[in-house]
């Protein structure tokens, strides 16, 4: 039997009563109160012919290009008046009666850029099981699904990935194939396949009931279990206390950086005393259930919580929804790949992380929301470009003429010299771990290239443990500030810096000043880190692969140094003091007047999501 001719296609179909015939035929008829699907020979189907052209993976991020043909007019079964007939188009994700929207961006000409975020894909949620067809509606209404080139299935088996997670015993896998349309023989439907798998634990060999005793009651999993149980007794019986703004980090001993200017702002505005401001501020294994019962107290009793980093105790608790988490992330813009833009890499996040609890996160400028986004697992909307707040002291002339005052009063073996400071990020996993290799660094080379008018400022990253051990015929030139205090106003003190993925670029940018990147390790760091751009494209300055390409830019002065305009014009929309204004504007007192009105908007709908759809279903092995 031959497959049924489309009429779009041909002369079958003319005048606005055939269309409107077309149109009633395309849909199941109604026969008794309940839909029944016309014979084939009767049907007749949208005049469109929809094909994904190609895949291409970006971390967890997969990019569908689809093309869209509209052979003729589409009349919808309830036209309105001058209704276009060549409609506006969107696409979803189809699986029997589940039906989930997917971004998408229109590239002009027929061609279209589906985008599916696997570990974020709707709800702040991982994309879930399914056999999934995508499915093109216009006007609302359901069209056609995408089909493939049977020539081609072999690039469909080089794209399937496997994403491990939670130590390698999780698994979200997302293949692709093909299947018959039942309606017209000669296509073949495109086809995602997601999976999530888990295994247990192994089993312990011997049998240990004491120890097994032990973990289940005190245990990691016990002890989320018990704060998520104290938080929410809290949470039933004292509630949140209007005006309470907690302050907190997990990774530093006290306030500092965009925590303590926003601080710093409420109180010159004189807003203090409208807040309880409460502070928590500790490192992961510092503190035990006392202060960890305190962080729950304020947590649950908090209107709003401003962090500045991971903060862990999020994972077990669920927070009152009165309660704005706002992250104040203090990284800037660096190079390396975070929270889900690791996922299913080596330290790859959970699918439930506490990244997923922030109200907001804040960033420098429109071109980053989708890489924050991405990273914390959340929607680009609650990504609000107010420009990070500690960039205000940076930017303020008095401050800085004051810094550079006290500066050369307090190192006079300095002032009046060319400063290097030396600045890399840590190597190693966390906080635990973290190291730098210092043998790398030849000092007598340093030494000889700087002479007598150059000093070198090093300044390890504070994850680092093993202090830095400058020879002692060097230390008349070459000084440890690992633990000076204004790490931020030193930069206004420093004529050349060397870095390697640390996110101290952002801030230096804004003064013009050359950069050199010294990363022997970044072909080895990209493979267990990940960077979100290609690094050599993106790094504002030289790039050295060995020490002595180091020396050799010192002694040349070949810094390449035209790049760093085109880095500070992306990653700042506006270079002014006025970031912890607007976050205390947009995000304490109110709502940003267009980001945060959408973010909200874009959380409501993420609780309607049509993945039961109420509307006429057609079995799978029928749609067309």
């Amino acid at each position: 039997m031959s497959a049924p001719t489309d009429p779009g296609r041909g002369a079958a179909a003319s005048g606005p009563l055939a269309r409107l015939t077309q149109a009633l035929r395309r849909r199941p008829a109604v026969r008794g109160g309940e839909p029944v699907l016309l014979p084939l020979a009767e049907r007749v189907y949208p005049p469109y012919v929809v094909r994904v052209e190609k895949l291409t993976w970006e971390r967890a991020l997969l990019t569908l290009r689809v093309s869209v043909q509209q052979t003729g007019p589409w009349i919808p079964l309830a036209p309105e008046e001058g209704q276009d007939p060549f409609a506006p188009v969107e696409f979803r994700l189809v699986d029997g009666r589940r039906r989930l929207p997917v971004p998408y961006t229109d590239l002009g000409d027929g061609l279209y850029d589906l985008t599916i975020n696997v570990p974020t894909f709707l709800a702040r949620q991982a994309i879930p099981n399914g056999t999934w067809r995508v499915v093109l509606f216009a006007h609302g209404e359901r069209t056609a699904p995408a089909t493939f080139d049977g020539a081609a299935l072999a690039e469909l088996d080089d794209a399937a990935r496997v994403f491990l997670y939670e130590g390698n015993r999780s698994v979200v896998t997302a293949s692709f194939g093909i299947a018959e349309n039942a309606v017209d023989l000669e296509r073949l439907d495109f086809l995602m396949r997601t999976y999530h798998l888990f295994r247990e634990r192994a089993k312990p060999k011997k049998r240990r009931p004491f120890k097994r005793v032990k973990t289940l009651l005190l245990g990691d999993r016990a002890k989320q279990r018990y704060a998520g149980w104290i938080h929410g007794a809290i949470t039933r019986t004292v509630g949140v206390k209007p005006g309470r703004i907690l302050f907190a980090s997990d990774q530093r001993l006290s306030i500092e950086g965009n925590l303590l200017r926003v601080q710093e702002r409420l109180r010159e505005r004189g807003l203090a005393d409208r807040f309880d401001m409460k502070y928590s501020f500790r490192l992961p294994r510092s503190g035990g259930w006392g202060t960890t019962i305190r962080i729950l107290y304020l947590l649950a009793t908090s209107e709003i919580v401003l962090l500045d980093d991971y903060f862990g105790i999020l994972k077990s608790i669920t927070l009152n929804p009165r309660t704005r988490v706002i992250q104040l992330w203090h990284a800037g813009s660096g190079f390396k790949s975070v929270g889900y833009s690791r996922f299913g890499n080596l330290g790859s996040p959970k699918l439930w992380h506490p990244h997923r609890q922030y109200t907001y996160a804040i960033t420098g400028s429109e071109h980053l929301r989708h890489v924050y986004a991405e990273a914390f697992g959340i929607e680009e909307a609650a990504v609000i470009p107010t420009g990070l707040p500690r960039v205000d002291w940076f930017l303020d002339p008095v401050r800085r003429d004051d810094f550079l005052q006290r500066f050369a009063a307090d190192f006079p073996q300095i002032a009046g010299k060319r400063v290097v400071l030396f600045a890399p990020t840590f190597r190693g996993r966390s906080i635990y771990t973290a190291f730098y290799d210092y043998e790398q660094i030849d000092w007598a080379g340093l030494a000889d290239v700087c002479g007598d008018d150059t000093v070198v400022l090093f300044r390890m990253h504070h994850f680092v443990k093993e202090p830095i051990e400058i020879p002692e015929q060097y230390r008349d030139r070459f000084f440890d500030f690992t633990h000076y205090r204004d790490g931020l106003n030193l930069l206004h003190a420093v004529d050349v810096l060397i870095t390697d993925y640390s996110s101290i670029i952002y801030e230096f940018s804004l003064l013009d000043r050359p950069m050199l990147f010294f990363a022997p390790d970044r072909v080895n760091y990209a493979a267990t880190r990940g960077f979100h751009r290609d690094y050599a494209e993106t790094a504002p300055g030289r790039v050295a692969s060995t020490f002595d390409e180091v020396l050799d830019a010192l002694r040349t002065g070949e810094f390449e140094q035209e790049k760093v305009a085109a880095f500070r014009a992306q990653n700042f929309d506006r270079v002014d003091t006025g970031a912890a204004d607007r976050v205390i504007d947009w995000l304490i007192l109110g709502r940003p007047e267009t980001e945060a009105s959408s973010a909200a908007a874009a959380t409501e709908e993420q609780t309607d999501v049509d993945t039961e759809s109420s509307e006429t279903d057609i079995p799978e092995e029928e749609i067309a």
